[in-house]
């Protein structure tokens, strides 16, 4: 699972961090770059939903969800070998809409795993152990991969933009996402009990009669809101405004990744014992903490400093976030129900890349410093929306452990 989530967010990093520089070749309208970008998420309302439902219902010889590893996995790696040779900006967009329809389908197959695969008493600690694989995957493309785009460009100049990167992303894909799909050993579970024909209205209700999901969905939504608003433009903040070189950016923002890497496993042990909904809580306000750093600063290593508090948030908001989730996922619905919590995730993303890209070129001027006041205010949003969100295993326990009033 975790060779898996490394894999595919490599391969999210490169999208988040080589593509808008890619883009900006073509194309230095920050609007247009945000649309273009927003086609990661668009595709996930389609391609995880889809594959959340089929794979709950069916069974191949390789498994449930390894079979559209296997599929997706190598679609991935021929869009990424191709991107340094398109020359315009409409293949661009075409290998960007191949690609990201197909990590949308590896994210969807992937979600489910944690709650199916793994006991509740174990979650905590394997969410920690699968985040460490995810972190890895940034890391490798921040500090290696963006340093090696820049020893790349003073050779070649723009022809080829990025070559050793994508390369390195293709070959990340075939090994650590299909190779491992054959050996993840998935065990065949059958639905709890018979489901009739899935309509879109049922497939509404499924989601929608949990009140807790719904909370935790539009949580999800501003958490992605928040996030993107810095994550979607950092790269082109630090390149074009404060004018860093793509490995100053890479060997700054590259510590975000590290210190959730870090962090990945205290955190996970602590989630055991701690309120998640007042994690949840605290990692917002952890965020609004790296926008006042990041909007002040303009050194690499002011930089450096907002992408710790970045990566700690994200890194608490993340863990706290999806153990709390699988309290509530129903047996028979896991790849449903967690595919559509995902939905509102790339709700957030789509709306945060666009609106964003927006202000940036239509009411800023280009200034791509506004990205951090922008999220300082939605992470207060999402302090506020968070007061509705209740751990129940939490307040189980704490029960527990108060002794009875004779």
């Amino acid at each position: 699972m975790s060779c898996v989530l490394f894999g595919v967010h490599f391969a999210e990093a490169l999208s988040v961090n080589l593509l808008p520089l890619t883009l900006y070749l073509f194309t230095e309208n920050a609007f247009f770059i945000g649309v273009i970008l927003a086609i990661n998420p668009v595709f996930g309302f389609i391609a995880q939903p889809i594959v959340g439902v089929l794979a709950d219902r069916t069974w191949t010889r390789v498994g449930r969800r390894a079979f559209y590893f296997i599929i997706a996995a190598p679609i991935v790696a021929a869009t990424e070998i191709a991107m340094p040779f398109a020359t315009t900006l409409w293949v661009v967009v075409v290998l960007i809409i191949v690609m990201q329809f197909f990590v949308d389908v590896i994210f969807g197959a992937y979600h489910p795993l944690l709650a199916e695969m793994v006991p509740p008493a174990q979650r905590n600690f394997v969410a920690g152990v699968n985040l460490v694989g995810a972190q890895l995957g940034w890391i490798a493309v921040l500090f290696i991969g963006m340093p090696l785009v820049t020893w790349y460009r003073g050779i070649h100049g723009e022809q080829l933009y990025g070559l050793p990167l994508y390369f390195m992303a293709a070959g990340v894909m075939f090994v650590f996402v299909m190779l491992a799909a054959f050996v993840l050993k998935e065990r065949r579970l059958d639905p709890a009990k018979p489901r009739a024909r899935l309509t879109p209205r049922q497939y509404v209700r499924d989601f929608v009669d949990h009140p807790m999901l719904l909370r935790l969905g539009f949580v999800n939504l501003l958490r992605s809101l928040q996030r993107t608003a810095i994550a979607g433009f950092v790269a082109l903040y630090a390149t074009k405004t404060l004018l860093f070189e793509e490995a100053e950016f890479g060997q700054s923002w590259g510590y975000m990744p590290f210190i959730a890497l870090v962090f990945a496993m205290p955190v996970a042990f602590a989630m055991k014992r701690l309120n998640r909904q007042q994690a949840m809580i605290l990692a917002f306000t952890v965020m609004l903490v790296c926008s006042a750093i990041g909007y002040v600063g303009d050194t690499p290593s002011m930089l450096l400093l907002a992408a710790l508090c970045f990566g700690l948030a994200d890194v608490m908001a993340a863990m706290a976030h999806k153990t709390l989730c699988t309290d509530y996922f129903l047996q028979g619905m896991i790849g449903q129900q967690s595919t559509t919590m995902n939905i509102f995730y790339g709700v957030g993303r789509t709306v945060g890349l666009v609106l964003v890209g927006a202000s940036i070129n239509y009411v800023f001027d280009n200034d791509y410093s506004v990205i951090w006041p922008i999220s300082a205010v939605l992470a207060v949003i999402g302090i506020v929306a968070l007061f509705g969100v209740r751990d129940v295993r939490y307040e189980d326990r704490t029960r527990e452990r108060v002794p009875a009033r004779v």
